[in-house]
């Protein structure tokens, strides 16, 4: 099941807004905000499912390491008899 990706109605037109600007100033070519948020929908379909796998591999990576660290604290703890 593929979710959408829901970005906050402010944030969105932010985006949508630099993209509008992003192409008039670098490309000189103008963009009207049905074009620009077509852009932006289509950007996200591509981009959310790369940066959420690298985002859920950091966090494992990260979660793998703090168990390292776990595991040789409690390979410090001495054995009360």
């Amino acid at each position: 099941m593929v979710k959408k990706v829901a970005i906050p109605t402010e944030e969105y037109q932010q985006l949508s807004a630099f993209i509008i600007k992003w192409f008039d100033d670098n490309h000189e070519l103008t963009l009207g905000q049905f074009e620009s948020d077509i852009f932006l929908d289509e950007l996200v379909k591509k981009m959310a499912p790369i940066l959420y796998n690298q985002g859920l591999d950091d966090a494992i990576n990260v979660a793998q390491r703090n168990m390292l660290t776990l595991e040789e604290l409690l390979d410090l703890e001495k054995i009360v008899p």
